[in-house]
């Protein structure tokens, strides 16, 4: 039986604390996680908007309906605050969210490729019209340097 080494380095924990780093800043991990966060807590205003939609219908049906007009407005109000109270919090979590964001990608994030939000055709995209703005130039020096050449053998055949 042959023994199975190892490779034991120095940076063990260098390169856990880097897969880690990777792992946490990964743009799939980072849109679940907002996707979580964010959608539960929209779920949230949704069931409130439709909690105050059918207190405010049934308000109304009270109102227009019964005979000794017993409605409260109480009906209306308590859900209309859970709206507030809902989309307060989802506005809240939305820029916790993005100001985490910003965190990781100004401190954990290395490579431009990394960021979230970093768009890898634009960057490409960038690269080509750079490249392809070098190109014309030296196409230009070229023509330039062509015409020069002409311009003396033609000086030389007179």
């Amino acid at each position: 039986m042959q023994k199975i080494k190892l490779p034991i380095t120095d940076n063990i924990a260098t390169e856990q604390v880097n897969e880690f780093r990777k792992f946490i800043t990964s743009p799939a991990i980072i849109q679940l996680s907002i996707g979580v966060i964010v959608g539960g807590s929209l779920t949230d205003l949704i069931k409130s908007v439709i909690s105050f939609a059918s207190n405010l219908f049934y308000y109304l049906s009270l109102l227009l309906f019964s005979k000794n007009h017993s409605a409260k407005i109480n009906l209306v109000l308590d859900p209309l605050r859970s709206v507030f109270e809902n989309f307060l919090t989802l506005c809240t979590i939305a820029a916790c969210v993005f100001f985490f964001v910003k965190l990781v990608n100004k401190f954990l994030i290395k490579e431009a490729s990394e960021t979230l939000g970093y768009n890898a055709q634009l960057e490409e995209t960038k690269k080509l019209i750079k490249i392809q703005h070098e190109t014309n130039e030296l196409l230009k020096k070229s023509v330039n340097l062509q015409e020069k050449l002409l311009n003396q053998t033609e000086e030389k055949k007179d």
